[in-house]
């Protein structure tokens, strides 16, 4: 798949842009279409690589919890919804005021709401999108915005424990880096001259040392290259299926690490179901959105087997008690829910008890990284401390 930023006309002959993937312009002009849409013209971004070193894409992510907050208090107080985009896009610039602009245009000519944002795919993710649909057809829209910030505050802090907790280890790691390079290009070339001189056979150890060190300044622009094309390669193989499946697969299958993983996607799943099943969408689509909601392609492929046997008549406790990622606790108080038919309560318990658990998982995996860290500091100091001072030892010996 390829994303395209597109320009487009719609059926009242107004302009909109947005990003969007699909296999070729054709087919995206294909899927526009359906949507009512004329493509006038596109252009190919770099994707993933791009969003990551935009900050003005960067910005306007951090701009759309705002945005919700403000069209949740606008439309409580009965502001109509093409207002109160009109004044939040006066108070914004950039990347998300064009998108706010293609908005009120798209709403303004008798586009529903949640069919506008879902032509923004890279700003407002599926779960969005079903929430802004359900509220619309309850009539409790002001509602809806106002859950879709408590989610989003949600998402917001538990990313930023996760990054809190991963500096200390970051630097650590960038420490092990710097002292590698440290003893390769600077140390160990100063002190080869002093032992170039000396007349004696060096250590095995400071031969290999020196040998390392010689091969990494002459050669760094290739290892530096390598690297790059290593990393380039491997986000390339991990954003197809196949691969995406086999990192996830494999992340899931690593002590502790693992375990973490497991309970951030189902506390993600038992949060953003119960939050969709209260507001009245279908089963089925529900589950169907889920799978874009756990972050983890394995654990995606069960809810998916999940739907398929809850489509063919199965009870969703029934679909439950086949997938084994989700723990006894789960299936359980998915049992309870359905058969009393609070099924958002029951997992809404799930989630508040898995948010109290990862917090403790994340200092723990953490905590054994660090270890390991300052296990490899440690074994790197000794080396590099030997191979220096085994032939110093060597002439004082020979000297005595």
């Amino acid at each position: 798949m390829k994303e395209f930023r597109y320009s487009a006309m719609t059926a009242a002959g107004q302009t909109v842009t947005g990003i969007q993937r699909a296999v070729d312009a054709e087919a995206l002009a294909s899927e526009l279409m359906q949507q009512g849409l004329v493509l006038l013209g596109t252009k190919r971004t770099l994707g993933a690589w791009t969003h990551a070193f935009s900050p003005a894409h960067r910005a306007a992510k951090k701009e759309m919890r705002d945005f919700t907050q403000h069209m949740a208090t606008c439309l409580g107080a009965g502001i109509t919804a093409v207002q109160a985009i009109s004044d939040f896009q006066e108070t914004t610039e950039g990347l998300f005021n064009e998108v706010l602009n293609d908005l009120k245009g798209d709403v303004s000519s008798g586009t529903q709401l949640d069919d506008a944002l879902a032509r923004h795919p890279d700003f407002f993710p599926p779960v969005y999108l079903a929430l802004v649909a359900a509220g619309q057809n309850s009539g409790g829209l002001d509602e809806a915005f106002n859950e879709l910030v408590r989610y989003l505050e949600w998402s917001e802090d538990l990313r930023a424990q996760t990054t809190q907790a991963l500096i200390y280890p970051a630097m650590l790691l960038v420490g092990i880096i710097g002292l590698l390079l440290l003893m390769m290009l600077f140390v160990m070339p100063r002190f080869e001259a002093i032992f170039d001189g000396a007349n004696f056979e060096l250590p095995t150890l400071t031969v290999r040392m020196m040998a390392a060190g010689n091969f990494m300044g002459r050669w760094w622009w290739a290892i530096f290259g390598v690297i790059t094309g290593l990393s380039i390669a491997a986000q390339s193989y991990f954003s197809t299926e196949r691969g995406a499946m086999f990192r996830d697969g494999m992340l899931l299958r690593i002590p502790v690490i693992g375990q973490f993983q497991t309970k951030l996607a189902l506390s993600r799943f038992a949060k953003t179901f119960a939050l969709i099943s209260s507001s009245g969408v279908d089963l089925l689509r529900l589950l169907d959105l889920m799978g874009g909601v756990v972050g983890n392609r394995v654990i995606a492929r069960d809810i998916a087997t999940i739907r398929l046997r809850v489509a063919t008549g199965e009870s969703l406790t029934e679909a439950f008690q086949g997938a084994p990622v989700f723990p006894p606790m789960v299936q359980r108080l998915v049992a309870v829910g359905e058969k009393t038919g609070s099924l958002d309560t029951s997992l809404l318990k799930v989630s508040e008890h898995l948010d109290k658990e990862i917090p403790r998982d994340l200092k723990k995996v953490f905590s054994i990284f660090e270890g390991v860290v300052i296990a490899v500091l440690g074994v790197m100091v000794c080396v590099a401390a030997l191979s220096l001072l085994m032939p110093i030892m060597s002439i004082r010996a020979d000297v005595g």
